[in-house]
């Protein structure tokens, strides 16, 4: 692999592995946005074909998205606490500046059909229903033991790899996000190692349903994608007015808004400058792997 490409893949690992920590923000998504979904599928649900042609583009991935998560953590709690509702509301906004983006990876030039818009509804819906789940178990909390990590590891895994849905928001709603965050931040192997074997077979199982989706409905699959992707928006902005104590925290809101904007459009930027051509669903042993 090319140095250029590998340099590519390390800025795009870290800003997916700070970003995916952060409740409302999808890392699929912004893998989608950067170009470099449909082939770390690809690579995860077949490793017996694609690890030894790919394997300095996974393990850089991983590597570096895996330090980005964890730097964000150390933060994550400072932010969230000081700044919870503005952070919510740049959250929004940058996710839904990398709609049209989306957009784009699913093949705007082809014919809009039904099951299209179908997929984007469901998907939209899906979130919905996430942001009821949130809502009607506020002040619950789940388990920290090895068995609820392992489930948080699992459900998490899946996320991962799910545009539009944030693996934090989700655990957030069952009541598992507190202690995810506490048991990485402070390293407690007794937590850390039922989530990371969690997350790994939650991951590596719904890869192969995503790659057969990709590969076999590739604009329904995306539009699904817009669908999560608008629905995490809606999400996140509901739960930051329901948050909201009269005016306070208005300004600090726009301003975060404001940044969002400016962030989404240098994401954009940066998406039509590094992102890589998605990976071929014809021939996938010649998709742009250099």
């Amino acid at each position: 692999m090319k140095m250029a490409e590998t340099l590519r893949n390390a800025l795009i690992a870290a800003v997916i592995g700070i970003f995916m920590m952060m409740p409302g923000v999808s890392g699929a998504t912004l893998a989608v946005i950067f170009g470099i979904y449909d082939r770390l599928i690809r690579d995860l649900s077949k490793p017996a074909t694609y690890l030894k042609e790919d394997f300095w583009f996974i393990i850089t991935i991983a590597a570096v998205g895996i330090a980005g998560a964890f730097v964000c953590i150390k933060g994550l709690n400072f932010l969230i606490e000081e700044y919870e509702i503005p952070l919510m509301f740049f959250f929004a906004t940058a996710v839904s500046m990398q709609l049209p983006d989306i957009w784009k990876q699913a093949g705007d030039t082809e014919k809009l059909t039904s099951f299209n818009v179908l997929a984007l509804a469901a998907g939209f819906a899906l979130m919905i229903l996430v942001l009821l789940l949130n809502t009607f178990s506020v002040g619950w909390e789940a388990s920290s033991g090895p068995l609820a990590m392992a489930a948080a590891g699992v459900i998490y895994g899946v996320c991962l790899l799910s545009p539009g849905i944030s693996g934090s928001t989700v655990l957030l709603a069952l009541g598992l996000f507190s202690a995810v965050i506490n048991a990485l931040s402070e390293l407690d192997l007794v937590s850390v190692a039922p989530l990371i074997a969690g997350a790994i077979i939650g991951g590596l199982l719904f890869a192969k349903v995503v790659d057969h989706f990709v590969t076999h409905n590739r604009k329904t699959t995306y539009f699904a994608i817009i669908g999560l992707t608008a629905g995490s928006a809606v999400t996140v902005v509901v739960q930051a007015f329901m948050k909201m104590d009269g005016g306070d925290y208005v300004l600090q809101s726009v301003a975060a808004i404001a940044i969002g904007v400016a962030l989404g459009w240098i994401t954009h930027c940066l998406t039509k400058k590094y992102s890589a051509p998605q990976a071929s669903r014809a021939d996938p042993r010649s998709a742009s792997i250099e």
